[in-house]
This record gives C-alpha cells, structure tokens and sequence, in this order.
C-alpha cells in the first residue's frame, strides 16, 4: 500500500522521458568518474536521482502539497519553479566559488613563476635597501619609454631600481621595458592592475627593498614628486603615503567620472571613518615591511582596496598632493563609466566587509 501510494498509477511519456534522461545522467557520471572532478560526480548523481525521483514518484506531488502548492491554477508548475529556483542559486553559488577558487590559484601560479624567474636572474640584490619603483603595465609600449626615462637614480638620499611587471601585454611592453633599463617581470595572461601590483609586492618584499613607491605607465603620474611621496615614509611620519589628485593638481576628467571620484570619496571616508580625498590614485609610497600585512584580492580595482585594508590594519598614512595628467598615448584600460562605477562600489563593500 505504501509502495502505491508512493509510485505513479500511470507512467506517462513526460514521467518516461524524464525517467530516461535520469539514467542517462546517472551513466554518465559513472562511466566518466575517472575524468571528473569527485564534486562533479556527486553533483551529477544526485540530478540524476532527483530527476528519477520527480518523474517516477509521487514525493514531489507530496512536498509540493506539504508547502501550499496545490493542485490546479498553475500552482504546481509555480512551486517546481521555486525549487528550480533555489536549485540553480545553489549551482551559481557553487560557480562562484569555484570561479573564485581557479582565480587565486592561477594568481598563485603566475606569482610563482615571476617569483622563481625574478630569483633566478638574481634581480633581488638589485633592490635591496633600495627605492623599489613598482610599475604594472599593459599594452603600454608608446608609454612606458618616456615614464621609466623619467624615474630619478635617487630619492631622498636611496637609490631607485625599477620593476615592470608586463601582465600579459602583446605590443612590446616587455622589450620597451627592458630596453629602458627596467627589471621585468611577465604574467603570461593578463589578469589586471592589482594582480600585476600583487606580484609587484611580493617580488619587493623578497628582495628586501627599503621602500615601494608604484605608479601608472601610461604618463599620467610625475616621477619627478617622488621625493614628496617618499620623505614622509623615510621620515617615519608614515608607513604608506598616497597621492592625492584634489590637493594637488589633476587635468580635466568626463563629468560622470569626476562626479564618480566625489562620491567614492565620500563613501570610502565614511565607511572608514577617515579622511580621504582621493581612493582612486595609484601613485603611493609604502614601507616594504607593511605589505605583508595587508590583504589584497582585487584584480582591477586596487586602489581604493589598499587604502582600505591600511586604514583597517592601522597603518600610518598620509595624503600628499601630486599631479595627474592625462595619459601620454591610446585609450585608458578602465571599462565604461557605469561599469567602473559598479566594480569599484562592489571592491569597496567587498574590502570592508571582510
């Protein structure tokens, strides 16, 4: 009795196909086992068995009762469509956080390979005790020439030694690099500006470097204020010092992006409950023995995420005013000013939630 009561009186073509396509689903997961990750067979299994399930039992007809989802009326379709729902919620959670877990592995990789290579050519004596000048660069070969031809031999009493970090470039940036007298590191993929910095980081905490200072390669930031950026540091005034376009000097930007620059201003001092006039400058100087203690995850929006991470790690820091001009040559890397605005909000949140 209990068996009937579970088990359909007629086995409909809809049931049937669906009963084939469980089985179907279920073989494949055993015959491919050995190709598949264990979490993919086990996800496939149990498709394959809660498609077995619908179609060849009258459980879900009891479930959908159970939470108000009677018969007639489309209810039923609308309560399968709530459980498909969740179902594939759960999926895109899974996605994310294999997504995730791919990208800080490749990141690890691409660190590694810079890291063993940069070792190798025996680069970390160059900047031992030294300025490390750390400049991440794509596609910026009618660039870079002229920015590295401007970084001084000296600041503030140390000498400078330079380090490209080419993330993925297919113009020459790597030639132009080194033919201006910069250390060059390569990602092989382009994986974005913080990545590029990351690498940038750990390659100057390995070399014991006195001080990091990290600009852009396209010409927008003057080597020339260096020292400004320095002093502060080798003072001991601060560990970090940014740059900061609203006290110095910055040419005229898109309206939406100038109004964008205010609000996150605003945000990111309220958020964070210091002062900030500028969270979307890269040109900043930071004692080498800090970097370890921060945690830094973005790709692409990096600015605003180290500036964060300081300030809740209790980092010393400082504003100083720099100039920032318009880039030297081609079209700025940033996405669309919708999409900046959004994936800067969301590094923002992100930092400061975790």
């Amino acid at each position: 009795m209990i068996l009937a009561s579970i088990f359909p009186a007629q086995l409909t073509a809809l049931r049937a196909t669906g009963l084939v396509i469980a089985v179907l689903i279920i073989g494949f997961a055993i015959v491919r086992r050995r190709e598949l990750r264990n979490a993919d067979v086990i996800l496939l299994l149990l498709a394959g068995l809660g498609l077995a399930i619908v179609s060849g039992t009258e459980l879900t007809d009891r479930l959908l009762s159970a939470l108000s989802f009677e018969k007639g009326n489309g209810g039923r379709i609308l309560g399968l469509a709530v459980i498909a729902i969740f179902i594939l919620f759960l999926m895109a959670l899974r996605a994310l956080s294999v997504g995730a877990r791919n990208a800080r592995q490749l990141q690890a990789v691409l660190e590694g390979i810079s890291s063993e290579q940069f070792r190798t050519a025996e680069h970390r004596k160059q900047f031992k005790g030294k300025v490390g000048v750390v400049i991440p660069a794509y596609n910026e070969a009618d660039n870079l020439g002229y920015v590295l031809d401007q970084i001084p031999d000296e600041v503030c009493g140390l000498p400078t030694a330079t380090l490209v970090v080419d993330d993925g470039s297919r113009d020459g940036t790597e030639e132009v690099a080194a033919a201006h007298g910069a250390v060059v590191s390569r990602h092989v993929v382009n994986r974005g500006g913080g990545a590029a910095l990351r690498t940038g980081y750990r390659l100057m905490v390995d070399s014991e470097a006195a001080i990091v200072v990290t600009l852009d390669a396209d010409g927008q930031h003057l080597p020339a204020e260096m020292p400004n950026l320095v002093q502060p540091v080798l003072d001991g005034k601060a560990d970090v010092a940014h740059g900061s376009r609203v006290l110095g000097h910055a040419e005229q930007n898109h309206f939406a992006r100038e109004l964008g620059i205010v609000f996150f201003n605003r945000l990111v001092s309220f958020i964070t409950r210091t002062h900030v006039t500028d969270c979307s400058n890269g040109y900043r100087a930071v004692r080498t023995a800090v970097l370890p203690t921060l945690v830094l995850k973005q790709e692409q929006f990096h600015t605003s995420e180290f500036l964060i991470e300081a300030i809740k790690r209790g980092v010393p820091a400082v504003e100083v005013p720099v100039t920032v001009e318009q880039r030297l040559h081609g079209h700025s890397k940033k996405p669309a000013v919708f999409r900046y605005g959004m994936g800067f909000a969301n590094a923002i949140v992100r930092t400061w939630l975790r």
